[in-house]
């Protein structure tokens, strides 16, 4: 990806191409308000663990106004205030989502944003969240956030080595069997990273 498609992602607009380790192609771009039938699928399909490590808890499937419900919150918001990426694949001559990144700019502290993340089973520890987790932090640094907060369960040791090896400084806390990490985008001596300075592993196109 170049740097000039680079720019053009990180203000939303368009595609690119991720190939996992695996070599699978996935296509991420920004969400929009459509993309609800793919969230809902991808609901579906994540294990109990999986959904337990994202939401806290071991929701079990919701009633399908509830969820739908749900879902329109993540893809109908103030783009001011946050941000989504959705991974994408073919698969049975359809289009299913297969993970989601996003930031929540916090309201008292425009500075920080909450993320999160979240893979499909079958698509988690091929690269794609390093990937999808570098064009977020791309993200926040266009729009001059500056400390990234993230919270997960204790014992999901995954996404927190994902946020310790993004490329910047890392400070954690854990309480009540929660771990609180905040990743400060700005170096001590004032000298921040640039776009695409966290490693991803996979190869990147525009697309």
């Amino acid at each position: 990806m170049t740097r000039t498609d680079s720019r053009r992602f990180v203000r939303g607009h368009g595609t690119v191409t991720v190939t996992t380790r695996k070599g699978r192609k996935v296509r991420v771009r920004h969400i929009r308000p459509t993309d609800a039938p793919l969230l809902i699928d991808m609901f579906h399909r994540l294990s109990p663990e999986t959904r337990r490590f994202r939401f806290f808890t071991s929701i079990p499937d919701l009633p399908e106004d509830i969820l739908w419900r749900e879902v329109r919150r993540y893809t109908e918001f103030n783009e001011r205030r946050q941000a989504a990426l959705i991974a994408v694949v073919r698969e049975d001559r359809q289009d299913r989502a297969v993970g989601v990144v996003r930031l929540v700019v916090e309201k008292a502290d425009p500075d920080i944003a909450e993320v999160a993340i979240v893979l499909r089973d079958d698509y988690q520890r091929e690269g794609l969240g390093t990937a999808m987790f570098d064009l977020l932090i791309q993200l926040a640094l266009v729009r001059g956030i500056k400390r990234l907060r993230a919270v997960s369960l204790a014992e999901n040791e995954g996404v927190q080595r994902l946020i310790q090896h993004a490329g910047f400084r890392v400070a954690s806390q854990t309480s009540h069997g929660e771990t609180t990490q905040i990743m400060y985008l700005e170096e001590q001596d004032g000298e921040q990273h640039g776009p695409g300075s966290t490693a991803a592993c996979e190869s990147l196109t525009s697309g």
